[in-house]
């Protein structure tokens, strides 16, 4: 005990000595806690992400693509059977059907405009003629613009991203259906809402049939708040569709199951339907948070590695600053376990001042730079995950996960609906660190390891030290 008080009273013997090494210490501990707790918040949120999004597999008709292409609708009995797939939790079915003005009351809010004379040819009565275009003229069709309708098994209380860059859809105001219901309900997009004067309660009418509004929603994009959401089971009956489905966004327990759900799909649904995962574009915009993680390993396996070698070479300068000191102390009997002691205290000091230190301030600086490390690595992502977001449109059937994605029925993974990636770049990079216990007992086990490859040296110096040659020497 006594050579531990000593070496304790020694860490203070030369003040500004003192200072230099806990300050120096104390960066590369912070350097390394901060790094610790950034690879951890990575880490939480890859898990987190992989455990919620890019686990979806839009299943839809071979060749469909929204409203254009071609293919046969696929079946009720076909996708339900996708249930007994391994690793698939849930299926969400979808009807898309278009109601022109000859059928429905509804008025649509989209303005027909220039694109909508070329790319709508919805039928109408022709009115005049015009340009469409420099140098080319056409004939203009007065219509009016489809009501979409999408026939869904899979409500909830919000729809995950609006289709065209919209933002989080979600219910304003009513209640979702019944993922089995059959009743001549719908729930209206807010824009579409408003042109047609419907609030919860009010009444239109599609294919004859006179349909209640159970709830309204807004998404933040024109197209989306224009649509219809009514039950899969309603569409299908009034739409003369019986059977039919033009959607489905399978649901896999785990993004790492995804590839082998996709393949299993394909053998059971054959030429005639296109399937396409989410997963390459997560993977994308998992790919800054993994190169993140990767960093502030090597950052803190290197920051520990450099507080041992600072201080190691500390106690070294020590050590021969106080030869004399130690022949004086050999030559009077002491052991050189003693004396090994007495400096292993002094250095132990050192890293326990330097960790405490080093902790506060790798906590402090812990997000700040977790948030730039995630900012400089994200911007290849970006345009990564952006090329594989419309690679996923194009074989998924247009819009139908946009439509159906509210929050899918209990048992269910959340965040299947295709337009969800529009969003999730903000929630990769929205990270949140925090220290907990595992960081507690990581900068315990640092400040011992620290300590002791510091003192290695010394140590070996003090028993090479023979008394008569450093009395003789002074």
């Amino acid at each position: 005990m006594n050579a531990v008080r000593r070496g304790i009273r020694n860490a203070f013997r030369n003040a500004m000595r003192s200072v230099g090494v806990v300050v120096i210490l104390a960066v590369a501990i912070a350097l390394s806690i901060s790094m610790l707790i950034a690879r951890d918040a990575v880490t939480t949120k890859i898990d987190t992400v992989r455990a919620s999004t890019g686990n979806t597999i839009t299943v839809s008709p071979k060749g469909f693509f929204g409203f254009q292409g071609g293919g046969t609708p696929l079946t009720t009995t076909q996708i339900n059977g996708l249930l007994n797939l391994s690793n698939v939790t849930a299926v969400q079915e979808s009807l898309s059907e278009q109601l022109k003005s000859t059928q429905t009351s509804l008025t649509s809010p989209t303005p027909v405009g220039q694109l909508g004379q070329q790319f709508g040819g919805f039928g109408g009565s022709s009115s005049s003629t015009g340009s469409l275009g420099s140098g080319s003229s056409a004939t203009t069709t007065a219509f009016s613009i489809p009501i979409r309708v999408i026939g869904t098994n899979s409500p909830g209380n919000a729809v995950e991203g609006g289709a065209n860059g919209g933002g989080t859809e979600k219910l304003t105001s009513g209640s979702a259906f019944s993922p089995t219901s059959k009743a001549d309900v719908a729930i209206v997009g807010g824009t579409l809402a408003t042109k047609n004067t419907l609030k919860v309660g009010s009444t239109f009418s599609a294919w004859g049939t006179k349909i209640t509004v159970v709830g309204i929603f807004n998404a933040g994009s024109t197209f989306t708040d224009s649509n219809v959401l009514m039950p899969l089971a309603t569409v299908q009956k009034l739409a003369s569709a019986t059977n039919q489905v033009t959607s489905a966004t399978v649901v896999v327990n785990n993004i790492n199951n995804v590839a082998g759900v996709d393949k299993a799909i394909t053998k059971k649904l054959g030429s005639v339907a296109d399937v396409t995962s989410t997963q390459a574009t997560v993977e994308a915009q998992l790919a800054p948070l993994n190169s993140v993680k990767t960093i502030s390993t090597y950052t803190l396996v290197g920051s520990v590695i450099g507080a041992a070698i600072i201080l190691l070479l500390s106690m070294l300068m020590i050590v021969r600053e106080r030869r004399r000191e130690v022949g004086v102390l050999k030559a009077l009997g002491a052991p050189n376990r003693s004396i090994i002691t007495q400096f292993i205290s002094e250095s132990t000091t050192f890293t326990i001042m330097g960790a405490i230190v080093g902790f506060i301030a790798g906590i402090a600086v812990s997000s700040p730079i977790t948030s730039a490390l995630v900012s400089a690595s994200g911007g290849s992502a970006s345009s990564a995950s952006t090329s594989g977001f419309v690679r996923h449109l194009g074989g998924s059937g247009g819009f139908t996960g946009g439509s159906s994605g509210f929050t899918p029925p209990t048992g269910a993974t959340p965040g299947a609906g295709a337009f969800r990636f529009g969003g999730l770049h903000n929630t990769v990079t929205q990270l949140h660190t925090s220290a907990g216990w595992s960081t507690l007992g990581f900068a315990f086990i640092a400040a011992i390891v620290i300590a002791a490859l510091g003192s290695t040296v010394a140590a070996a110096t003090i028993v090479r030290i023979r008394p008569a040659e450093v009395l003789r020497s002074e």
